[in-house]
């Protein structure tokens, strides 16, 4: 564990936080692959990984907008500095994107691979696994293997580019083993693949404001919507389920608005035996980041409240250009909330929700 900075408010508090993310270079994903896939990350001539062609440049939080972690000494001296005790890195490529179901397998045990050997075996860091969805059986046997290291706290699943979307039966093998694993599946959004699950939108838009405004929303409300309607909660009731990076305040909607819908149309899921909203209450987790700022902070203070704290978990999203500093959400804990609640968003959450042991 890091040491805190003396004078910070977190110096008593115990802060996990449950995004955090690490840049590989294609040269070094490369060395964990066999060929001809190694070969095709490093030789290629065209880009091996999809992405869309906005320009992320203008402006950001961090001075060179593009800040990034490659080695694990650079989380070390993000815990200094931002006081966090428990990192939750994640170091991948959103796999549900790639057209070739073989490259992606490839790149999933790639990664793993890399996670244990430069940021598990000689660092306290918490991890989580990747899974490639385009052969659910492969992954389902990665999940059996990433689950016996003590480090690996969840299965983590790029909720972009994925078809069908994530609540289909297709991926019960996945969820099947997470949960013989008690591994919680982590969904995480992105902008830059925006076009892959929406492509007209992206081709209509004129500004990344508009993307980035809607992106990782959409995509998170697209599978949490799936995955209620295929009763995947149901099926899997000891399987917990997280989503990263579409902050808050989509989520009393889509909750309220789910109700309505399974009250009025109860035969489209039958595997349903209670509400979306009570499923979600029960074990589904959201991460505040990115929070979104009120002219009016009691508004904020309002949606939280609508949350409740048993369901909320801290993140910075770090380093990416856009992320939270802890204060952003800390303002409005220290002011609004008990320090029990506090805690519990800080601490007792995310350790609930991925069955830590800390």
């Amino acid at each position: 564990m890091a040491q805190k900075a003396p004078n910070s408010t977190l110096a008593e508090t115990t802060v996990v936080d449950t995004d955090v993310h690490m840049t590989v270079p294609e040269e070094e994903i490369a060395q964990y692959m066999d060929e001809p896939y190694a070969s095709s990350i490093t030789d290629s001539p065209h880009p091996i990984f999809p992405s869309s062609s906005w320009d992320q440049r203008m402006g950001g939080k961090i001075k060179d907008n593009f800040s990034e972690f490659t080695e694990a000494e650079d989380i070390v001296q993000f815990q200094r500095e931002f006081n966090i005790d428990y990192p939750i890195i994640n170091t991948f490529e959103p796999l549900g994107k790639f057209s070739q179901p073989d490259l992606a397998m490839e790149l999933m045990r790639a990664y793993n691979r890399l996670l244990l050997d430069k940021y598990i075996d000689d660092y306290d860091f918490l991890g989580l696994a990747a899974v490639a969805t385009q052969k659910p059986h492969e992954a389902a046997e990665e999940i059996d293997e990433m689950g016996q290291e003590e480090q690996v706290v969840g299965v983590y699943i790029g909720s972009s580019g994925e078809h069908p979307p994530l609540g289909d039966p297709k991926y019960d093998p996945i969820y099947r083993a997470a949960e013989d694993n008690d591994l919680p599946i982590v969904f995480h959004g992105n902008a830059e693949e925006f076009m892959f699950d929406f492509p007209m939108q992206n081709r209509g838009f004129n500004k990344f404001f508009e993307v980035h405004s809607v992106a990782h929303t959409w995509q998170q409300m697209m599978t949490l919507t799936s995955i209620i309607a295929e009763g995947a909660p149901e099926k899997f009731p000891d399987l917990n389920w997280i989503f990263l990076e579409a902050g808050l305040g989509w989520v009393p909607y889509m909750m309220h608005r789910m109700n309505k819908i399974y009250h009025m149309r109860r035969s489209e899921v039958p595997l349903l035996q209670q509400t979306p909203e009570e499923y979600i209450r029960e074990s589904v987790y959201f991460a505040n980041q990115p929070l979104g700022e009120p002219n009016d902070s009691e508004d904020m203070a309002k949606m939280l409240e609508i949350m409740g704290t048993d369901n909320i978990m801290f993140a910075t999203d770090y380093p990416h250009w856009d992320f939270d500093a802890l204060e952003e959400l800390d303002k409005y804990l220290q002011h609004y909330f008990t320090e029990e609640e506090r805690r519990k968003v800080l601490h007792d959450t995310p350790v609930e929700a991925f069955h830590l042991d800390l």
